[in-house]
């Protein structure tokens, strides 16, 4: 899988596995491995993806802790593209 999540602190189990699923879905289309680490951010009520990759790639995407996981494939598929 292109994008390998390490970590994912301070969400709830059943929240965890839909943000954790979005996430890997919006990085399938990639060539080169990825690692992310998701945390709660608690200003907000949040979720932040911290996403690291080839040549000094380092971004940040955050959402709401309910967002859509469909919302939040796309954006993480937008911050892989930038």
């Amino acid at each position: 899988m292109p994008i390998t999540i390490f970590d994912c602190k301070g969400i709830s189990v059943t929240k965890r596995e839909l943000i954790q699923a979005a996430v890997e879905a919006g990085g399938k289309h990639l060539s080169a491995s990825y690692e992310a680490w998701i945390s709660s951010y608690p200003f907000g009520g949040g979720v932040r993806v911290l996403i690291t990759g080839p040549n000094g790639f380092d971004r940040t995407v955050g959402f709401a802790v309910d967002e859509d996981p469909a919302v939040i494939k796309e954006r993480v598929r937008q911050t892989l593209e930038k």
